[in-house]
């Protein structure tokens, strides 16, 4: 009976690291992935008419800033939006953000859930009621 509740200690403080591990992977680091993009049809050539848009996401200890960023075809960067919230990673390893749903314009990213997966930050969104995309995002160096 010892044995088993010493094994289950074990397991039990492992695993407690091993979230500590992927807590850690993320402070002090941005992540960023690609959202959507944007064509306008204009009645001339215009090489700018297209934009990108980009969520980031720069984790610091307590807070998380999530950046929303435009680039425009002609490589025009445009910040749309910057919010700083606070932030934890959960036990199945979902990256609780705290927000205020007041600033939260759009409802891609009220509907978005962001986890640790396998080490990499990938976030879930869904579109109406039946599709889900899956979004990953890459590590960025910020200088």
């Amino acid at each position: 009976m010892k044995k088993q509740i010493l094994f289950l200690l074990f397991i039990n403080s492992f695993l407690g690291l091993n979230a500590q591990s992927d807590n850690d992977m993320l402070i002090n680091q941005t992540f960023i992935s690609m959202i959507g993009s944007v064509c306008e049809e204009t009645p001339d050539d215009n090489p700018c008419a297209g934009l990108e848009i980009f969520l980031i996401l720069n984790f610091n200890e307590d807070n998380v800033s999530v950046i929303e960023k435009e680039v425009s075809s002609c490589g025009i960067d445009n910040i749309i939006s910057t919010l700083d919230y606070k932030w934890k990673l959960t036990e199945n390893y979902e990256i609780k953000i705290h927000n205020d749903p007041k600033e939260i314009e759009y409802d891609f990213l009220k509907n978005l859930v962001i986890k640790v997966e396998n080490g990499k930050v990938t976030g879930y969104t869904k579109r109406g009621n039946k599709i889900t995309d899956k979004i990953e995002f890459k590590k960025i160096n910020i200088k």
